[in-house]
């Protein structure tokens, strides 16, 4: 049902009153009063204005798009649609109303598009959502997404399956990851939903996700940790570049049980050294180049209409986009092929054998989940996904840290006392207990402020709801929708100066202050890291968690970091998705 503009401003009102008032909720008018029939949302904020700013959208805007009363009986958000047109959707501004999107304000849009349409919205997105104007909800509230969870039955959807051109790139290539159902449809795997996906799934996550099995990978990326620190000063002014290769490293010891070296080798003048490290560099280059022009590919609209109803069809944006990809396989399963040569010729060390990949090919040979063909992909995916996700969160962790240097030096005392406590080799090296929560809390609490000011995505996950129609905020969702949780940590609604890291957020003293007040909602699981939830969580999450802990306190540990350019996070531009920060020149003076 619509309702006039005035109807709506009333109902704005109405809800400010209600927030003045409190728990008296003394309201006359009939919002109002419909509020008090049930408890009130801490999600049903009304949307701040009632005007398009384009005249395309004034003029014929969808009849649902005028919907602004702020909440329905029940208290909770009215679901509002955001124009949109069949194959394009909403990417559209001067149509939709939504604010040109562009990697390089994924924040900012985020609390626009709510001020603007409110906490409960469909909104087109071709290729991700669902129909022909790839229709996607977007809500704020985790405990409603907790509903599209637990609906998301044993072979559930995510955000990974829309990934069309990553789709397409797989099966053009001939990936063993691929293969031909019966019904004559392609099945993707691990990008899918099906049979595929649910026994690559469990093979690629043996070893990974296990706690036990995740520790012992530690002590190979602390040493790749250690010999990445040295090299930063090196690095002072490519810091992005510099985390991207200890990403590589870091899983490169957790994968092949082998110290790569990239970090340190890039930056020396010795041809034979360099030579010797081509092969990584132009894979971790092309990797980073995969995400890069999928995110471009992905803002715009044709090439999303090419990839949807046109794949007879390439680009030269996707043709970039594949030279790229093939290079990354190219030289990936090269390095599984060698190891697993090896393998076979009984030439590991103790520490290859240890590796991720030597038990993948054991289980592989005795269990026979997977071909050996699916296998070394499946390592693949995990070794080139690994680079950009990890890089990008140690990346913020450290610029936040660079701008804080009490809180550096807080989480400095901190570390050199649990080294000296817990630490391997007389209390000189880190070591997974110095790693964990007991050990080094403010640790820990540093990395989920980091997620909570700049998480590394401009969404908290991305569900189907696989199994049947779900309710979320009283309306029903048809069954097979998608639906975005989005982000309200860096909402001064929500958030007592946003734009401040400050990790004591997270002590036990202030998770309890924010015990049954709207803030609340900042300590749900759901929130609390990049790495999604359910049964598509990324199955690398603990090993990249682990190298993000090494990475960032090896630094502190060795080095006083700064930014003596810029005065605060204001100054601090970012782009990609995931996102990073453009680094200025970092400042490294050493701690010994």
């Amino acid at each position: 049902m619509t309702v006039s503009r005035r109807a709506a401003a009333g109902a704005a009102k109405a809800l400010k009153e209600v927030r003045a008032i409190g728990k008296k909720q003394l309201i006359n008018s009939e919002q109002g009063k419909q509020l008090q029939n049930g408890p009130l949302c801490p999600f049903s904020t009304a949307p701040e204005t009632l005007k398009f700013e384009n005249t395309v959208a004034e003029q014929s805007p969808k009849p649902e798009a005028l919907k602004t009363s702020a909440s329905n009986k029940l208290g909770c958000p009215v679901l509002r649609h955001v124009p949109s047109l069949p194959f394009v959707g909403s990417m559209i501004p001067e149509y939709s109303g939504l604010p040109k999107f562009t990697l390089e304000d994924q924040y900012e849009n985020n609390n626009v598009i709510r001020k603007k349409f409110g906490n409960f919205i469909t909104l087109g997105f071709p290729t991700f959502g669902t129909g022909y104007h790839g229709t996607l909800y977007s809500i704020y509230d985790p405990n409603e997404m907790m509903k599209v969870v637990r609906n998301e039955g044993d072979k559930p959807s995510g955000i990974v399956e829309k990934l069309w051109a990553w789709r397409r790139a797989l099966k053009d290539s001939g990936s063993a990851l691929v293969s031909l159902r019966e019904d004559g449809e392609y099945d993707y795997g691990l990008f899918d939903r099906g049979d595929g996906w649910k026994r690559q799934r469990t093979f690629l996550q043996t070893g990974m996700l296990d706690p036990r099995a995740a520790r012992d990978f530690v002590p190979g990326i602390v040493e790749a940790a250690e010999q990445a620190s040295q090299a930063a000063p090196a690095h002072a002014s490519d810091v992005n570049e510099y985390l991207n290769y200890t990403a590589f490293d870091m899983f490169c010891s957790f994968m092949f049980g082998t110290q790569m070296r990239t970090t340190s080798t890039i930056v020396l003048k010795d041809d034979e050294v360099r030579k010797s490290n081509a092969e990584n560099e132009k894979f971790v280059n092309a990797a980073l180049a995969v995400f890069e022009k999928t995110n471009r590919m992905n803002l715009v609209p044709t090439e999303l209409i090419m990839g949807a109803y046109l794949p007879f069809m390439k680009s030269s944006m996707y043709l970039d986009f594949e030279n790229e990809w093939n290079i990354v396989r190219e030289v990936g399963l090269k390095k599984i092929r060698d190891f697993i040569d090896r393998y076979d010729r009984n030439e590991l060390d103790e520490m290859e054998q240890a590796s991720y990949l030597a038990g993948a090919i054991e289980r592989q040979r005795s269990t026979k989940e997977v071909s050996e063909d699916e296998m070394m992909e499946l390592c693949l995916t995990a070794l080139f996904v690994g680079v950009d996700t990890t890089s990008s969160v140690t990346a913020w962790n450290l610029m936040h840290l660079a701008l804080n240097p009490d809180i550096q030096e807080k989480l400095h005392s901190e570390l050199s006392v649990a080294v000296k406590e817990r630490g391997s080799e007389g209390g000189t090296k880190i070591n997974a207990d110095v790693l964990g929560k007991k050990a080094s809390p403010y640790l820990h609490m540093c990395l989920r402020e980091s997620h909570r000011v700049t998480p590394a995505f401009g969404g908290a996950m991305w569900k189907g709801n696989s199994r049947s129609e779900v309710e979320i905020h009283g309306e029903i969702i048809p069954k097979g929708s998608l639906v975005q949780l989005g982000h309200v940590s860096y909402d001064p609604e929500y958030v007592d100066s946003p734009q401040d890291f400050r990790p004591e957020r997270w002590t036990p003293e202030g998770v309890a202050s924010r015990k049954d007040t709207k803030s609340e909602v900042l300590d749900h699981p759901y929130l609390r890291d990049p790495f999604s939830q359910g049964a598509r969580r990324c199955p690398g999450s603990r090993v990249a968690t682990n190298e993000i802990l090494a990475m960032i306190a090896q630094l502190v540990l060795d080095w006083n970091i700064s930014a003596p350019t810029i005065q605060s996070s204001d100054d601090v531009k970012y782009t990609a998705s995931p996102i990073k920060p453009i680094f200025p020149t970092l400042q490294f003076e050493s701690r010994q």
